[in-house]
């Protein structure tokens, strides 16, 4: 692991929101002795009237941050900022001033905290994330660019997000990709591309069943477990948010067409749940405690992952299957490129397409096989190759090969100089 190192995370999503590789390196970073500065999301696109609740929550939190230099600290070693910016990719009164008056707060917030040479880790390609590298990274600074999807299709100005990313792809010293796809695009731009599949915290699935009964059944957690726990079986779950890429048609088909079934659904709903809301054997639970999700993974007999198969989706590696398989549950999920070549490594899954008669008996195939113990010690078994503290370690490994490779050519450059 790294040590005694400043670090800054430009992050592609909120510290407080689905919990995911932006702050579990963070953390990991922070518990290691490393000094962290954590920039929540700054976007890749233009905010829309649904936006407003996050728009608002970011105001307030700018606010309360700004009596604490800029960032509110999480940890001993662990700031967040909450940035107040401009969207990315706007004309050129936008882009003038989130240049010279709205970025340059987080430079000021980083020299607060007396932060050298810093390395820098950004999780997004945007216009943004180009000035805040521009004004953070020093000579000695280490550039990380984590590619975790192919932003052009999220982007509201995709021509140039392309151009931004391609500037962060040549000025980044690593690359780390999330699947084969995104290796492929970033070596375009940079020879120094790694693999780097998300990952699980393991220490948060604990073998023993015990400690949900730890739980206060009278608190808030205590009482919605009971609840849940209390349902008709079997109980089909899915963790995350309930966002566009989920198929709602999908699940609008297969929720009523098993009617003795209980569907559960735990994470924030980002649009309209089209279909499912007010469906008598559906239970939106809304975003619960990270900490809280294994306790809530346990009830469930099956997890699944209804996602959409479209160019959005082409890239994205579903982090809920991890979980899943961490709980020891079986996973069903539809046919994503990404997920099957997850499954031809590891043939744990079980997929399906999107249509709804396939996908029910995808589920009751896995129902057969929900209890089966040898087979939940094996989806642990696959689960644990992937735990973020391995691989956190792995990408220290690779920045430290960076910091040394800087300091051989600071010591080289004046020689360099002298014989020319």
């Amino acid at each position: 692991m790294l040590k005694g190192r400043d670090v800054v995370i430009i992050s592609s999503i909120d510290w407080s929101f689905l919990w995911q590789a932006p702050q579990e390196i963070a953390l990991r970073l922070s518990r290691a002795g490393n000094r962290v500065l954590f920039v929540e999301n700054t976007g890749v696109r233009t905010p829309v009237l649904r936006d407003l609740g996050r728009m608002k929550s970011r105001l307030l939190r700018w606010m309360k941050s700004w009596r604490s230099d800029g960032a509110r600290p999480v940890e001993q070693n662990l700031r967040v900022c909450s940035p107040l910016v401009l969207p990315p990719f706007g004309p050129a009164w936008r882009r003038f001033i989130n240049r010279r008056l709205l970025l340059p707060r987080i430079a000021h917030t980083a020299a607060l905290m007396r932060m050298r040479d810093p390395v820098l880790v950004t999780f997004l390609p945007t216009d943004s994330a180009q000035e805040m590298i521009r004004t953070l990274r020093t000579s000695r600074s280490v550039v990380v660019y984590y590619c975790g999807a192919d932003f052009k299709e999220l982007a509201s100005c995709a021509a140039d997000l392309e151009i931004s990313e391609r500037w962060i792809l040549a000025e980044s010293n690593l690359v780390l990709a999330t699947c084969s796809e995104l290796i492929r695009h970033c070596g375009t731009w940079n020879s120094n591309v790694h693999a780097c599949p998300n990952g699980v915290d393991l220490s948060a699935f604990p073998q023993q069943e015990g400690s949900p009964g730890l739980i206060d059944v009278s608190s808030a957690l205590g009482q919605s477990l009971a609840q849940i726990n209390s349902l008709p079986r079997p109980i089909v779950g899915y963790v995350g948010g309930l966002h566009r890429l989920v198929d709602f048609p999908l699940l609008a088909a297969i929720a009523p067409a098993r009617p003795d079934w209980s569907w559960v659904f735990v994470g924030p709903r980002q649009g309209p749940a089209a279909g499912i809301e007010g469906l008598p054997n559906v239970y939106l639970l809304g975003q619960q405690p990270h900490d809280a999700m294994v306790h809530y993974l346990r009830l469930f007999d099956v997890g699944i992952v209804p996602y959409l198969k479209c160019p959005q989706t082409r890239t994205v590696v579903p982090v809920k299957i991890l979980h899943y398989l961490a709980a020891g549950k079986p996973a069903v999920s539809t046919d994503l490129v990404t997920v099957q070549d997850f499954n031809r490594e590891h043939g744990v899954l079980i997929t399906s397409d999107n249509d709804p008669g396939s996908f029910l008996r995808a589920i009751e195939k896995a129902l057969d096989s929900a209890h089966d113990a040898v087979l939940a010690a094996r989806r642990r078994e696959v689960a644990a190759q992937y735990d973020w503290q391995n691989r956190v370690e792995e990408i220290c490994s690779l920045i430290e090969l960076q910091i040394n490779a800087n300091t051989r050519r600071k010591i080289l450059e004046p020689g360099r100089s002298a014989g020319s």
